[in-house]
């Protein structure tokens, strides 16, 4: 009981750290083909989908993203007993 007002304090009192809009546009197939963020951490980025006339993925490109791949976490998901996620542990990371 105590987790779950700690829990409910801990949500009400904590503000939106940013705000950000995305449009999204989609093709004669109802297939998303372009989204668009402004404002908030993902600001001016753009996300663009490709197809061919079979209706495969063909390319998928992120554009104007700021983000550091190269601190982000990396997992294996694994579909046994439902999915395991399993952390891989950068070996050359600074601690």
């Amino acid at each position: 009981m105590k987790m779950l007002i700690g829990l409910c304090a801990l949500l009400t009192t904590s503000e939106a750290c940013a705000q950000e809009t995305t449009t999204y546009t989609y093709d004669a197939l109802g297939r998303l083909v372009t989204s668009k963020t402004q404002d908030g951490p993902n600001h001016n980025t753009e996300t663009t989908i490709a197809f061919d006339n079979a209706g495969n993925r063909t390319n998928y490109q992120v554009t104007g993203a700021t983000g550091s791949p190269s601190n982000a976490l990396k997992v294996v998901v694994v579909p046994l007993n439902g999915f395991t996620v399993i952390p891989i542990r950068n070996p050359w990371a600074a601690r």
